[in-house]
């Protein structure tokens, strides 16, 4: 967001980041990983951010591929289709939160301000005061929230929120793989949750596993070989040896949802405003959407607080969010039944999905983050419906 703004307008910009400044990653494998879609890319791109990330830590993706155990590949996505050379990059998040504070350090207009965070804030007509946690004063015109699901700003402006867990768990599992998982990331759901391959540099990839935490906890128990076997069990044959475990994380899958995302000279972006089952891999996507409605709404004003700027972030954004926290909460739903019959009925949906034209495309427009407007014919897909 700091980002965006300081290329496009001539807002003083402060960022305050709770954590250390971000040093540079050394060429070991980070346990989190990013998914940036075309369009999350093309607004790095312009924000200067890119050329602070090596190529050789970003793996392009053109195949997206659902399925259940049985049909791996039931629904599957082509970049080609779309005229894209690739839906997106997987990059790790440590990475890319350098060239992120790379980029901003390198802007006049912005402060950073690291290992702080706001404590208080007093909202006026014109403008906000805010105490940080250090004791130190500060006044804005407007107050960004970027800052998580636990978001403090959300907190202090009093916006209340709808949360739900489910009950379930992620687990991350970096390994080495002997052959190179390719540009191809998929996901094969299962009763107990989906699980996951995100293909990274150096025949490395990413394996996500949905559980309960009580099944995540025993496999975060396992030694090596233990875990190796359990994978080799539960994830299809297509994933190939694993030469190597190279670090295993887990963190609680959580749905939020902000009632609104803008007060009295106050916004909400990211999972400050929404969180969403990451079974899509929408997070950063629909946060990195939020930034380009936010500032589309703030780049002509004068009085960046202006609240029907603020009001027309909060009208494009909310719908769009809660659309699609709800189609995926109904997926997660639909893939997780305990009636065997209707999980079956729901993998029927995947190659009837695969069939149908329009459906696949409004499913790979999601994928990229933008409407998709192609010469291409794609009669040829629609002889079968």
């Amino acid at each position: 967001m700091a980002a965006r703004l300081a290329s496009r307008t001539t807002f003083t910009i402060t960022v305050l980041d709770s954590d250390r400044a971000p040093e540079m990653p050394d060429d070991t494998l980070q346990l989190r990983t990013t998914s940036l879609n075309s369009a999350a890319v093309k607004l790095l791109q312009d924000a200067g951010v890119m050329i602070h990330l090596s190529s050789h830590f970003l793996t392009d993706f053109n195949r997206l591929e659902a399925g259940s155990r049985d049909a791996p590949s039931a629904l599957s996505f082509s970049a080609d289709d779309i005229d894209l050379d690739r839906f997106g990059v997987f990059v790790e998040n440590e990475r890319l939160r350098h060239a992120l504070w790379q980029t901003l350090t390198a802007m006049p207009q912005v402060t950073l301000i690291s290992e702080s965070r706001l404590s208080s804030l007093q909202r006026h007509d014109d403008h906000v005061d805010g105490l940080l946690d250090d004791g130190r004063a500060l006044e804005s015109r407007l107050i960004i929230g970027a800052d998580g699901a636990r978001s403090q700003v959300r907190h202090l402006a009093g916006i209340s929120s709808h949360q739900r867990d489910y009950a379930q768990e992620a687990m991350i599992i970096n390994v080495r793989l002997a052959e190179s998982a390719g540009h191809t990331t998929w996901q094969i759901f299962t009763p107990s949750g989906p699980v996951a391959l995100l293909p990274l540099h150096d025949r490395q990839a990413s394996l996500i596993w949905y559980d309960s935490p009580g099944q995540v906890q025993k496999r975060m128990s396992m030694d090596d070989d233990a875990l190796r076997l359990a994978i080799i069990e539960a994830f299809p044959a297509r994933l190939g040896r694993i030469e190597a475990i190279i670090e295993r994380g887990r963190f609680p899958i959580r749905r939020l949802h902000a009632q609104r995302y803008a007060g009295k000279r106050v916004a909400l972006i990211g999972d400050a405003a929404h969180v969403i089952h990451p079974m899509a891999g929408q997070g950063i996507n629909l946060g990195l959407a939020d930034v380009v409605a936010l500032a589309d709404a703030l780049e002509q004003e004068s009085d960046p607080g202006n609240g029907h700027a603020l009001s027309r972030y909060q009208r494009r954004q909310w719908p769009r969010n809660a659309a699609m926290l709800t189609g995926v909460e109904q997926l997660h739903h639909l893939f997780t039944l305990p009636f065997a019959p209707l999980r079956s009925l729901a993998e029927r949906g995947l190659k009837g999905a695969e069939r149908m034209s329009p459906v696949k495309r409004f499913m790979m427009s999601m994928a990229t983050g933008q409407p998709l407007t192609t010469g291409k014919d794609h009669s040829r897909h629609d002889t079968r419906e």
